[in-house]
């Protein structure tokens, strides 16, 4: 892979009113370390919707010309159309690939994710949209090869996925680009087998490596673990074996993980398998996904109040951890510094940094006997507790006797009913903050 453009080398920013083509830029909006994305209209329309027009930074750059082969073979609702393409020359004579995309306006993923309002059924719903964006693909022979988080934008008007910036994508027959003993993508999202090879590189400098859908798949899993919980999986340290060759042996999930619909977690769990074939296909994950973004009653009247029961129970149990979602974790966002800079820009960035709201669901079940006045809770065990000022960790949660509680509405209290360990105290309905246990670093069997 060719190295980044130095920026004293690359040409400035398009000032507004620069044609390109048929198109005329409107404002600049972002730029990587290969391209500068801009927003601009037609020339000859400019009440038309406007585009998403990608300059190359460099001259005769092909990654421009392989990711409009690419974007032109594809047709899915949740990847942006590709408009047009060409080259643009520049007041220095230079020539510079373009190519203008269908314009997102939306939320980057984990920003969308970190409005409260945003449920998990609707998390559900968009790791489902992009689970079938990587099934055409895929099914096309054709691979991202960049799958991550900054690389979705979620669109405002209709909430619906948008898998952007397919510069490092490749389909059949396309025009080799990297050299050999270079893997491609964000270290952060590379999955193990990706992993093994650069650690052991020194080995096989001149061996390609070829990257495969189980990468895509694993990426994946990586988003929607993040999305889900707030965090990342992590490798269990690598180990070497007799031949000093390095492995990947385990990959070790968040403990939050364990607070999410059953079903989710067994589909991101066999995505984040060190094993490339036991991660099946963005068919199979999108089919669980899809069930599980179902709202309770499109699954019959009965099962739509025992899922609403579950719902509830998992709620309460995850306790603080749910906050997570909504965090960045530093000391992990340091490891994607370095290496993100040499990755394009595509259009992801180019939304408004708002969170979307929700449509707000709502149940009507007949509701039990309410549950009887008691007196001030007594503490559970493994309980959160409130620091030394009486604060809980998470702002839901309130301090009583000694410990942290969820309230609930009175729907909510008697959906649980007594075996959702809830108490009554002044009229209100509490439940226990519960802190789940880390798994051992040293035990499987704690690993979701």
């Amino acid at each position: 892979m060719a190295d980044a453009v130095p920026l004293s080398d690359a040409p400035a920013p398009l000032p507004a009113g620069t044609q390109v083509g048929p198109w005329r830029v409107v404002a600049w909006a972002g730029q990587g370390a290969y391209g500068a994305v801009y927003r601009a209209v037609p020339v000859h329309a400019q009440h038309l919707p406007p585009v998403a027009l990608k300059v190359a930074l460099r001259p005769g750059d092909a990654r421009f010309f392989r990711e409009a082969q690419l974007l032109s073979r594809m047709s899915h609702p949740s990847v942006p159309r590709l408009r047009d393409s060409g080259t643009w020359q520049s007041p220095e004579g230079t020539l510079h690939p373009w190519l203008t995309m269908e314009w997102v306006e939306g939320v980057p993923l984990y920003h969308w994710a970190w409005n409260p309002a945003v449920s998990s059924r609707e998390c559900f719903g968009v790791l489902a949209q992009l689970a079938r964006a990587l099934q055409a693909l895929h099914e096309m022979g054709a691979l991202h090869r960049d799958f991550k988080g900054e690389n979705v934008l979620v669109r405002r008007a209709d909430g619906r996925a948008m898998l952007t910036d397919f510069g490092l994508g490749c389909f059949p027959g396309a025009e080799r680009l990297t050299p050999a003993g270079v893997c491609l993508g964000t270290p952060l999202y590379r999955s193990p087998e990706a992993g093994e090879f650069e650690l052991n590189r020194r080995h096989h400098r001149s061996a390609p490596y070829v990257h495969t859908p189980a990468d895509d798949l694993y990426a994946l899993g990586m988003v929607g673990c993040r999305l889900l919980t707030g965090e990342y999986p992590e490798w269990v340290e690598p180990t070497q074996d007799e031949q000093g060759t390095w492995r990947v042996r385990r990959v070790r999930t968040p403990a939050s993980l364990r607070g999410v619909e059953p079903s989710v977690r067994a589909c991101l769990v066999r995505l984040l398998s060190v094993s490339p074939e036991q991660r099946g296909t963005a068919a199979e994950c999108a089919e669980v996904l899809e069930q599980a973004s179902r709202p309770p009653w499109a699954m019959g009247p009965r099962w739509s109040w025992l899922a609403m029961a579950a719902g509830l129970t998992l709620v309460v149990w995850s306790g603080w951890t749910v906050a997570a979602r909504f965090e960045e974790k530093g000391s992990l966002a340091l490891v994607r510094t370095e290496e993100e800079s040499s990755l394009d820009a595509g259009t992801a960035g180019l939304g408004e940094a708002a969170a979307s709201a929700s449509m707000a669901q709502s149940l009507e079940p007949s509701a039990p006997a309410p549950l009887a006045e008691e007196p001030p809770p007594d503490p559970q065990p493994g309980q959160v507790r409130p620091d030394a000022k009486g604060r809980c960790p998470h702002k839901r949660q309130v301090a009583l006797n000694g410990a942290c509680w969820v309230p609930l509405n009175l729907e909510e209290c008697e959906a649980l009913g007594s075996n959702g360990n809830a108490k009554m105290f002044k009229g209100r309905c509490y439940v226990p903050a519960l802190s789940p246990e880390r798994p051992s670093t040293s035990d499987s069997t704690n690993t979701p």
